[in-house]
């Protein structure tokens, strides 16, 4: 399932993430990924059932993007 999420967004077309598995993918908790987007800096929230929702891979990947760039302006971590 994960390849096949990856083809579909690396082809261009949208692809929609659980919101466990996009937490997984960024390294937080679920509940972290519920507060990330309710303070705007992660989402929009996709409904995907009466219990379920998802978050849109480009978001995922925007946030991931923010972090590596502002760990980069901070001089980021040293190895």
């Amino acid at each position: 399932m994960q390849t096949q999420n990856n083809e579909q967004h690396e082809a261009g077309r949208p692809a929609i993430e659980r919101v466990p598995k996009a937490a997984g993918r960024m390294g937080i908790s679920v509940s972290q990924a519920y507060r990330e987007v309710k303070a705007g800096r992660l989402g929009p929230l996709v409904k995907l059932g009466e219990r379920a929702s998802g978050l849109p891979s480009v978001a995922v990947d925007a946030w991931i993007q923010a972090k590596i760039d502002a760990a980069s302006q901070k001089g980021g971590a040293q190895c």
